[in-house]
């Protein structure tokens, strides 16, 4: 009788036990959805700070220099300005999109060249953001309109450094001077990089001046990235976060507005318990 007992309890606990771990497996089901598009949003992010750093570094290269690099990595290598002392325009971290998978050094980023669709797509969506007035911009940057109406793989006649554009400088891997975005004998893209844009064929949660599709989302020189929901350091007046390391964040970046920016290492996403968020860097609760 009591070996018939323990039985029966013994069995009540196995069902016990068989329904915590049932509830516990659809509680995990359930979350799984909100956890990805969690990640996602915090990536996409992280997507856009990273896309605003290539599009500055970018300008600022073309202004020292005089022409567009034609390597992202010109970006991060920068240019000897003296002995032993170099001008660096970009951090590493900002070759690699988290939005597909990276493998540093190389980068990941689908480069945009003269004759690209893209800017004309960007200055059109541009403009019409504009002209909506829900968000006050001011007229689009010269070099976003001349190369989106010069078209056809060439840079734009008559553009010397004054106007932000020019031939890359020599010996930059365009010998024939053009600037042509053909292709070399390794299949790379080759001529001036006007910007970039995610190789990610998928939508977007935010939207970049209309376009919600990440591989539209082209990241152009002297054009800020105003997304809503997403607060651009460059924007605030946080330009030393194109550079430095700030003591505050010992995972990396820079702190602006309560906020450590850029501090993931490239193609995988950080967590610093203590201060940053995965994508965005923000910190955690």
């Amino acid at each position: 009788m009591k070996k018939s007992r323990r039985n029966n309890e013994g069995g009540y606990a196995l069902v016990a036990i068989m329904g915590v771990m049932m509830f516990a497996l659809i509680l995990t089901t359930a979350a799984a959805p909100t956890l990805k598009f969690e990640s996602q949003r915090e990536k996409e992010e992280e997507m856009l700070w990273r896309g605003q750093q290539v599009a500055t570094a970018i300008a600022r290269y073309q202004r020292v220099r005089g022409g567009f690099p034609t390597d992202l990595n010109d970006l991060v290598k920068g240019i000897e300005i003296a002995p032993g002392k170099k001008l660096r325009f970009m951090r590493p971290s900002a070759l690699c999109d988290p939005m597909t998978p990276c493998s540093p050094p190389a980068s990941n980023w689908r480069t945009v060249h003269p004759g690209d669709p893209l800017v004309k797509e960007l200055l059109e969506a541009y403009l019409a953001t504009r002209e909506k007035g829900q968000i006050l911009l001011p007229p689009p940057p010269p070099m976003l309109v001349q190369f989106a109406a010069a078209g056809g793989g060439q840079l734009p006649p008559g553009l010397g450094s004054a106007t932000g554009a020019g031939l890359p400088p020599p010996g930059s891997g365009d010998p024939a001077g053009q600037g042509g975005s053909g292709l070399d004998s390794d299949d790379k893209p080759k001529g001036p990089i006007l910007g970039v844009v995610s190789r990610k064929s998928d939508k977007m949660f935010r939207n970049y001046f209309g376009i919600d599709q990440y591989d539209h989302t082209l990241f152009f020189p002297e054009v800020q990235v105003i997304v809503s929901g997403f607060i651009n350091p460059l924007v605030l007046g946080g330009a030393i976060a194109a550079s430095g390391k700030d003591d505050n964040c010992p995972g990396g970046g820079v702190l602006i507005d309560g906020k450590c920016w850029g501090g993931l290492i490239p193609g995988q996403l950080k967590r610093d318990p203590n201060t940053v968020t995965p994508g965005s860097g923000g910190p955690l609760p």
